[in-house]
C-alpha cells in the first residue's frame, strides 16, 4: 500500500470555530518523501444532525436513527492535473513530486446553521475531508472537524431580558404519621437569557415551616435534551436525557426558620445553546432550587450565543471602553507596522485576563501541556462584526463536556483526528 508522511487539513482559524455565514478556509498539506500515482485531490465540507438509539425487548431490537443535513459540497481541487507525466515504469499517469504540498480552499458556510452539539443519542457535526484518489488502489482519507456556533440572538425575546421567579410548596409532609408544617421554595433572577461565560445571579429562599431538619438545600443548572428519531416502518420516538452541569449545596436548615441564597453566583460554563435551526435536536436549561428532596423551584432559562448587548455596553461604558461612534473599543494593536491582513490573537487564562508568558526554557513538557490546555484565544469574526458592530469579539473554549469519538460507522480515515470537542463563544466582563 502506498502511503503519505503527512495528509492533514488546516483552518486558518486557530480555534476551527466559525460562525454561521461566515466563510471558512485552510489548506490541504501533504508531505511525501518519493513521487506518487495519486488521480485526484477532492475536498468534501459536510454538515449534518444525526440522532440514533436502539430499544432491547426481550430477544427484539428496534432501531431509531434520522438525519438532518445541512450542506455537503464535494470539490475536485485539480491540484494534480498539472502533474501529467511518465512514471518510473513508463505509465502514462498524474505523478504527485515528492515533497511537501498545499492545497489551499475556502467555504462560505450557509448563515440559518445550528450551533455544533455532541450528545449521548446524536450529534450537529461538520466535518472537512481530504481525500487522495489513486489509481488502482484505495483512496486515502483525512478528516478534520470543526465548530459551527448558530445565530442564537437572546435580545430577539423581551422574554429572556425579563426578571423571572418560580415557586413550589409541599404542605402535605408526613413525619412519623403526624403531619407537618409547609416547606417552600423560591428561585428569582433578574433575567432568564445569557451566553457562556455570563455570571448568573441567583436569589433563593427555601422557608422550612415543618417541624424537622432538612438535611441540605441544593442549587442546579440542569440540560435537558430531546431526541426525535424514526424506526424503519416511518414511527416517530423522542427520547430526553438530563444531565447536570452545575451544582451547588448548603448544609443543614432547621426547623421553623428561613434560609436564603442571596446573589449566588453561577458562572455559565461552555455549553451548547439552544439549536432553534435544528428539527430533531432541542436543547433546553433549568436552574433548580431544592430542599432536601421536599421541594423544587424549576426556572427555565435560555443559553444563546449572542449576549445581551444593552448589559455589555453599560460594563463597557464603566471600563471606559465604549467609543464615540456607540462601538466597544477592541485591545489595542501593539503590533507597530504588520500587514493589517494579519490575524492578532490575545492570549488569556480562563476569567478573561490577559496570560504573560513564561519563558519557554524555563517550563517542563508538563507544565507546557498545563499551561496550553488552560489558554483560550480571541479572535476576530466578520460575521459578528456586520450583525453586531457593537458586539466585542468572543473567545471560544471547548465544550464543559470534553471531547468525543467522531469515527463512523463504516467509515475508513487514515488520518486527521479521531477525537473532537466543540468550541462555544464565551463572554467575560
Amino acid at each position: 500500500m502506498v502511503k503519505l508522511d503527512r495528509f492533514d487539513i488546516e483552518f486558518n482559524n486557530a480555534e476551527s470555530a466559525y460562525f454561521a455565514g461566515q466563510e471558512i478556509s485552510g489548506k490541504v498539506i501533504i508531505e511525501t518523501s518519493e513521487p506518487k500515482k495519486v488521480s485526484e485531490i477532492l475536498l468534501e465540507l459536510k454538515g449534518r444532525a444525526r440522532t440514533y438509539w436502539t430499544k432491547h425487548s426481550g430477544k427484539s431490537r428496534t432501531h431509531w436513527s434520522q438525519a438532518e443535513p445541512y450542506f455537503c459540497e464535494q470539490f475536485n481541487t485539480c491540484y494534480t492535473h498539472k502533474f501529467t507525466g511518465a512514471s518510473k515504469d513508463g505509465d502514462e499517469g498524474r505523478i504527485l513530486p515528492e515533497g511537501r504540498h498545499e492545497i489551499p480552499f475556502s467555504y462560505t458556510l450557509p448563515k440559518t446553521l445550528p450551533s455544533s452539539f455532541e450528545g449521548e443519542f446524536g450529534y450537529i457535526r461538520y466535518t472537512c475531508k481530504a481525500i487522495c484518489e489513486r489509481p488502482w488502489d484505495f483512496d486515502i482519507v483525512s478528516k478534520r472537524a470543526f465548530t459551527v456556533v448558530g445565530i442564537e440572538d437572546i435580545n430577539e425575546d423581551p422574554k429572556f431580558l425579563e426578571p423571572a421567579t418560580a415557586s413550589d410548596c409541599n404542605s402535605s409532609i408526613r413525619f412519623c404519621c403526624r403531619k407537618q408544617g409547609p416547606i417552600s421554595a423560591e428561585l428569582s433572577l433578574d433575567r432568564s437569557g445569557f451566553t457562556p461565560g455570563e455570571v448568573i445571579c441567583v436569589n433563593g429562599k427555601i422557608r422550612n415551616d415543618s417541624q424537622r431538619t432538612l438535611r441540605s438545600s441544593c442549587l442546579r443548572l440542569k440540560q435537558h435534551v430531546n431526541y426525535r428519531a424514526k424506526t424503519f416502518a416511518g414511527s416517530e420516538h423522542v427520547k430526553t436525557s438530563s444531565k447536570v452541569v452545575v451544582k451547588k449545596e448548603k448544609g443543614e436548615i432547621a426547623p421553623l426558620s428561613v434560609f436564603e441564597w442571596n446573589n449566588e453566583k453561577i458562572i455559565l460554563p461552555s455549553i451548547p445553546p439552544r439549536l432553534s435551526k435544528c428539527k430533531i435536536i432541542e436543547i433546553t436549561y433549568t436552574l433548580e432550587l431544592q430542599a432536601d428532596n421536599a421541594v423544587t423551584a424549576i426556572l427555565p432559562i435560555c443559553v444563546g450565543t449572542i449576549p445581551l448587548l444593552a448589559d455589555l455596553m453599560t460594563r463597557a461604558a464603566k471600563n471606559g471602553r465604549v467609543e464615540s461612534n456607540g462601538r466597544i473599543a477592541q485591545p489595542e494593536d501593539t503590533c507597530g507596522n504588520e500587514s493589517d491582513s494579519v490575524v492578532h490573537v490575545t492570549v488569556t487564562d480562563e476569567c478573561g485576563q490577559p496570560v504573560s508568558e513564561p519563558a519557554v526554557d524555563d517550563l517542563s513538557p508538563e507544565m507546557e501541556a498545563l499551561i496550553s490546555s488552560r489558554k483560550r484565544v480571541r479572535m476576530p469574526s466578520s460575521i459578528l462584526s456586520e450583525l453586531y458592530p457593537t458586539l466585542p469579539s468572543p473567545y471560544y473554549k471547548e465544550s464543559h463536556f470534553g471531547h468525543v469519538d467522531i469515527t463512523e460507522d463504516k467509515e475508513n480515515v487514515q488520518f486527521g483526528e479521531k477525537r473532537f470537542a466543540p468550541k462555544y463563544p464565551f463572554y467575560t466582563d
